[in-house]
């Protein structure tokens, strides 16, 4: 068995472990980079953000081609869409990301193996390859990055065809006519308004009595309204008891109030877990949390000196911006460069019909802490930008105040580009920007971002007022 010696092992071709490994190279390191598949990426690339932005995106394009004759651009003929070359654009996307990858992996300082990686002990990996070989990699740094798979439920067994999960979608070659998504979060939402562009019957069902738990409550009513205006069946509240297979492929969800629907896929959106079996964590000291995430301190760092977390694996917010960051601090304070991530900016991004955009405190979150904040709003209906796009309707831009300081403690935006104009705010925030620096900012005429002055004026006017104010 081969022994290779490396300053730090990072298990998991994600991500999160992409960044890891770079970052610890760029910082003089020898990397040996461990990944399960032969493809690197993770779910991100193979199942995850990628295909789904590709969807999205066509889903977009394809709902302004239907508004085209309002901007004064006529289309002839029937406007349609071709899955097949839907899925083309993905894989092309796909191969491009891969190519970048792999180009950035390029570097005499990772060393790469293809394999299943199991402690030994802290220091000390066990890699059974895809060949059948093995190799011990003894390393007094290791990362953990290995992401995370579908959750299943037990009325709803998955077989790849008739109920699948996202690790299954990239694998559709025509829309189905008929469609049921099973939870109502992120993922579930997302790809209700995107089969509904694509024009499939989508029922929603959420066993909570809202979508989008956990987004502002301003956000969540605007979407369920929008949900129902785009004629998609949304079902909060209620629960699949029981899934049954027709002859001719189809199958019937009866819900636990009786209620039935006969589709032609189910799409099964109900979270995920992160995917901590078979690495021998307890050997090495690596304990994990209430729901399986493994757990970590503000700089990343396990409860086995030496050994760091991040991504999906750590189970707080798993998306792959978020990863990107906790992969690349992990690796810096592996090597002794310290560095704390702080949550309170992490932005959201979520590309449904309009998008949202968040960043820092709900005002739900305030009011439950019980932490004074003062609320702006200015509608897209008062932009002129918003109504030269016709994008003026449900949007919003939302931002939230400390009373006293009058600094940004959360923002939430829902319209054209919100998920990139948050991003803005972000920084603001990081900066401990206040109401007044939005106000006495330039803005370009017309644009959403004249949004931000207008919010800010909102709230300034409200004064230093009490917890909730509006």
């Amino acid at each position: 068995m081969d022994t290779i010696h490396a300053d730090i092992t990072v298990i998991g071709g994600g991500e999160a472990g992409i960044a890891a490994a770079l970052q610890a190279a760029d910082l003089g390191a020898e990397v040996c980079l461990i990944e399960r598949s032969s493809q690197l990426g993770g779910a991100c690339v193979a199942t995850g953000t990628l295909p789904s932005k590709v969807f999205s995106i066509s889903a977009e394009r394809l709902d302004l081609v239907r508004k085209a004759k309002s901007f004064g651009v006529r289309v002839e003929g029937t406007i349609a869409l071709d899955f097949a070359d839907v899925v083309a654009t993905r894989a092309k996307l796909t191969k491009c990301d891969l190519g970048l990858i792999q180009s950035h992996m390029r570097t005499p300082q990772v060393r790469s193996l293809t394999g299943q990686a199991t402690f030994i002990a802290r220091d000390r990996i066990h890699v059974s390859r895809s060949d059948t070989s093995e190799v011990e990699v003894i390393s007094p740094r290791v990362v953990l990055a290995v992401g995370s798979h579908p959750i299943s439920v037990p009325a709803l067994p998955i077989d790849g065809q008739t109920v699948i999960t996202t690790d299954e979608i990239v694998a559709l070659t025509a829309c189905p006519p008929r469609i049921a998504i099973v939870g109502a979060g992120v993922i579930g939402c997302e790809y209700a308004f995107i089969f509904r562009s694509f024009g499939a019957a989508v029922t929603l069902i959420e066993k909570t009595a809202h979508a989008l738990l956990g987004q502002d409550r301003d956000v969540v009513s605007a979407i369920e309204k929008e949900l129902r205006k785009r004629g998609i069946d949304f079902m909060p509240a209620t629960s699949v008891a029981s899934c049954e297979r027709l002859a001719d492929g189809s199958c019937t969800l009866t819900t636990e109030n009786g209620h039935t629907v006969t589709v032609d896929l189910v799409l099964v959106c109900i979270g995920r877990r992160p995917s901590t079996e078979r690495l021998g964590l307890e050997v090495a000291g690596v304990q994990l949390g209430p729901r399986g995430g493994i757990l970590v301190n503000e700089h990343l760092e396990t409860t086995a000196p030496g050994i760091y977390a991040a991504g999906d694996v750590l189970d707080r917010r798993m998306q792959s911006s978020t990863a990107i960051l906790e992969g690349a601090v992990a690796a810096e304070n592996a090597l002794g460069r310290p560095r704390a991530l702080d949550e309170r900016f992490i932005p959201g991004g979520i590309y449904t019909q309009p998008e949202i955009g968040s960043v820092g405190l709900t005002e739900d979150e305030a009011l439950a802490r019980g932490i004074p904040h003062v609320v702006g709003m200015c509608q897209y209906a008062n932009l002129v930008k918003a109504c030269s796009l016709q994008a003026f309707s449900p949007g919003f831009i939302k931002m939230i105040f400390d009373p006293d300081s009058h600094r940004l403690i959360g923002a939430h935006i829902l319209g054209a580009e919100a998920a990139e104009l948050v991003h803005t705010l972000v920084v603001a925030m990081r900066l401990g920007a206040t109401a007044e620096d939005f106000i006495y900012s330039i803005y370009h005429h017309p644009s959403l971002s004249e949004g931000f002055r207008e919010a800010a004026r909102d709230a300034i006017s409200k004064g230093s007022a009490a917890p909730g104010q509006r």
